[in-house]
């Protein structure tokens, strides 16, 4: 993937204003990918793009020197998500599942289906394939460390993992959720959503990175990105989680779309 077009031709999706949430059209898929961290799947190649931004910049046009981009797709059995961080030297070092992957460079998908801002999920997805999940019953409450999400993860880098040395383009994460996954039995997360959604369901999220920058192997500065920006560097604020809209086919897809930006000439 030219990673340098994603920067010139990809669409924003949905920030007009200073508090505006973010939109997405998640587009129904016919085959879901094969979920191995490449994005050379059929299901890829007619979704809309989105990107994220600062954290903390509300107008929404604050971009990070390491740009990240995703996209999503559905289809009745699960929820299909591909993140790429673009990112010239690629490094993690937590391996178990669980660990505080926040102290790692990481992408994070947080969700709340019917945006009642409380009862939300948390994954967590590093350079090695940990995962990290968890659910919170509301903001300051303490979370569920035990709930284990049924999810499927791949990553792939376009470069060395943990080698400082040399310089990478990116890594790729590729997600399938199951829709159980967003109904645990210990929290009520997806209150009256469907399951599957019904084409033109409204559902609640947010797509959140930390890029650890280094020099010399040595962190220098941290870059905080979301889809939707939480106005501060908390991503624990359900009430900027962006809105993603179910479509029932690719008939609403913007112009620009992923399969269109992998073949970008140079």
């Amino acid at each position: 993937m030219r990673l340098r077009y994603l920067l010139t031709t990809l669409i924003s999706v949905g920030i007009a204003g200073a508090q505006s949430l973010p939109n997405y059209t998640c587009v129904h898929t016919a085959t879901p990918p094969v979920i191995d961290g490449m994005d050379d799947d059929e299901a890829w190649e007619r979704v809309p793009i989105s990107r994220l931004i600062d954290v903390s910049d509300l107008t929404g046009q604050i971009e990070h020197s390491q740009p990240t981009q995703f996209c999503m797709t559905w289809d009745q059995h699960g929820l299909y998500v591909l993140v790429v961080a673009t990112d010239d030297d690629v490094w993690s070092v937590l391996e178990d599942h669980d660990a505080h992957l926040w102290n790692d460079e990481v992408i994070e998908l947080f969700a709340d289906p019917d945006g009642d801002e409380r009862n939300y999920l948390e994954i967590e997805i590093n350079p090695l394939n940990t995962v990290l999940d968890l659910l919170k019953p509301s903001t300051g409450e303490a979370a569920d460390w035990d709930w284990n999400a049924e999810i499927e993860t791949a990553v792939h880098v376009e470069g060395t993992l943990n080698d400082s040395g040399d310089e990478d383009r990116y890594w790729r994460v590729e997600m399938a959720l199951p829709w159980s996954v967003f109904q645990p039995s210990q929290l009520d997360v997806i209150g009256d959503r469907s399951v599957p959604p019904e084409p033109g369901d409204k559902w609640r999220l947010n797509i959140y990175r930390y890029e650890r920058l280094r020099t010399d192997g040595q962190e220098t500065q941290i870059e905080y990105s979301a889809w939707s920006p939480t106005g501060e560097i908390n991503f624990h604020r359900p009430d900027r989680f962006g809105i993603v809209t179910f479509a029932a086919d690719r008939t609403a897809v913007p112009e620009i779309t992923w399969g269109m930006v992998k073949v970008a000439p140079k």
